[in-house]
């Protein structure tokens, strides 16, 4: 109870931009992990109790209304929030509090001002995408307010030290998000209202994470410094991370309402096990940019190499059992009525797989310099582009799963640019590291294509995925011992 009275003062008192909570990597990692599971357990059981209870229309709908919002978000603000993180730990690096709360203003501003803006803009979308009534668009309005509110104050929060007080806040709101979701569907509330836990959610979240208080106004070329990263940042998580749900939208457009919830549900469970490497950047990049603060150039090349080793070594073993185990996972999850989703599940599990392993390698970039964002933002682009072509093709001939395969091609593109420039510019050897993830891709396909070619019963794939385990783990063993371990583990 005395740790858990400290942090219970710090959730219920405003953001402190000077008052950080000292913390390792492995500590933030864990903290920012615990809160995006949480999170992401919020977006799961949504889609879950939908899809389940209300059919796979109706989770077509609501998956594709949060898409929309998620665009939407990515407009602006997404890309403040990694402003916010990035920005308020480099001040902190500095020692300078009143940048810290000049950053933070100034980003509080241009918040406000964009929301107002984004939020007017998703009535029309949602009616053009939705063809419904603008006071159902009201939902997807409220929606985009709450996860872009959400997005910038989680940003604020990792970028102050603050990750514990973040991680309180997100387990708190996936318990009320998930309560009023069950009264809705228990009192027979269907469409596109069912949006609505998410919305408050976040909107929670957003109001106990705000940066109130005094701030002074930066200066011009750090007011533009602050914009331009934004900007790029922007237009980069719009091709990456929009590029995703950009996907579930074309789903719903090629296939209906019932496809779309069938490409939601294969979706549901390829994106979660992605929290790892999306709460390794809510640490890794503050903590880069703390060291560039510091100029030590040496420790960001080691902690860029050590991160994407540990990474790599998670993340391949994680994807991999998803790809294997799709059949049993959408079986046992979802049932009988969604086994089409097994085959997009294993293709989304590799393309997701790609682009959690390009993540350290962004965020070396994005740290380093505006140049690096550039280059990843160019990336970005012309992924998604690849993907959009192939999706021309292969959408309207083999629907859902065509979908997939272009998301696919496109996180190759995605993922591949900003590894291969980090690779360079750092000096690091990751040949063997890379010989060998491509080789483990290789095997995937191999077993995969036993268990579609002999039609092997879906009980038999934990089987194949521990032998891909136990093989990945020994050609791996060097960087695997490197991992962190928690404390018993190392008593036994």
């Amino acid at each position: 109870m005395s740790g858990l009275r400290p942090l219970l003062g710090r959730m219920f008192t405003p953001v402190r931009l000077d008052d950080p909570t000292p913390t390792s990597l492995t500590r933030g990692s864990a903290l920012a992990i615990t809160g995006l599971v949480a999170q992401g357990l919020l977006r799961f059981a949504t889609a879950w109790l939908v899809g389940r209870l209300a059919g796979q229309a109706e989770l077509g709908i609501v998956a594709s209304a949060i898409a929309a919002a998620t665009i939407l978000a990515l407009l602006w603000p997404t890309s403040t929030g990694s402003a916010a993180s990035k920005y308020l730990a480099r001040a902190r690096g500095a020692g300078s509090v009143e940048q810290a709360r000049a950053t933070a203003g100034h980003l509080r501003r241009r918040m406000l001002v964009v929301v107002l803006v984004l939020a007017a803009a998703a009535v029309p979308v949602w009616v053009l995408l939705d063809g419904g009534s603008p006071v159902g668009a009201l939902a997807v309005a409220l929606l985009t307010v709450g996860y872009s509110g959400y997005s910038f104050t989680r940003g604020v929060q990792f970028g102050t030290g603050q990750s514990a007080r973040a991680t309180g806040w997100d387990v708190v709101c996936v318990a009320f998000g998930l309560l009023a979701l069950t009264l809705l569907l228990v009192a027979g509330v269907r469409g596109i209202a069912l949006v609505l836990p998410l919305a408050i959610a976040y909107g929670v979240y957003t109001l106990a994470g705000w940066p109130f208080g005094p701030s002074s106004r930066p200066d011009r070329a750090h007011r533009r410094e602050l914009d331009g990263f934004v900007a790029l940042g922007a237009a980069g998580t719009l091709a990456s991370s929009g590029f995703l749900q950009l996907s579930q939208i074309v789903a719903r457009l090629v296939t209906g309402d019932a496809g779309a919830g069938e490409y939601a549900a294969a979706l549901a469970l390829a994106t979660p096990a992605s929290m790892l490497a999306v709460s390794l950047t809510l640490v890794l990049l503050p903590a880069l940019s703390e060291l560039l603060g510091r100029s030590d150039d040496e420790a960001f090349r080691a902690r860029t190499d050590e991160a994407t080793r540990s990474l790599a070594v998670v993340v391949v073993l994680m994807f991999g059992s998803i790809v294997l185990c799709s059949r049993l996972l959408i079986a046992v999850i979802w049932g009988d009525r969604y086994a089409g989703a097994a085959p997009i599940l294993a293709i989304l599990a590799v393309a997701v797989m790609c682009t959690n392993l390009g993540v350290v390698a962004v965020n070396a970039m994005t740290a380093r310099s505006r140049r690096g964002m550039a280059i990843n933002v160019a990336a970005s682009i012309t992924g998604m582009l690849a993907g959009i072509a192939v999706w021309v093709v292969a959408a309207p001939v083999h629907g859902g799963v065509g979908v997939a395969i272009g998301y696919l091609a496109g996180t190759v593109v995605i993922a591949a640019v900003p590894v291969s420039v980090t690779w360079y510019q750092g000096r690091h050897r990751w040949g063997t590291l890379y010989l060998r993830i491509a080789c483990a891709v290789v095997l995937l396909v191999l077993l995969h294509g036993i268990q579609v070619s002999f039609d092997l019963p879906a009980w038999s794939d934990p089987g194949l995925a521990a032998l891909f385990v136990l093989v990945w783990l020994v050609a791996s063993r060097a960087d695997a011992a490197r991992l962190p371990l928690p404390s018993w583990a190392h008593r036994t």
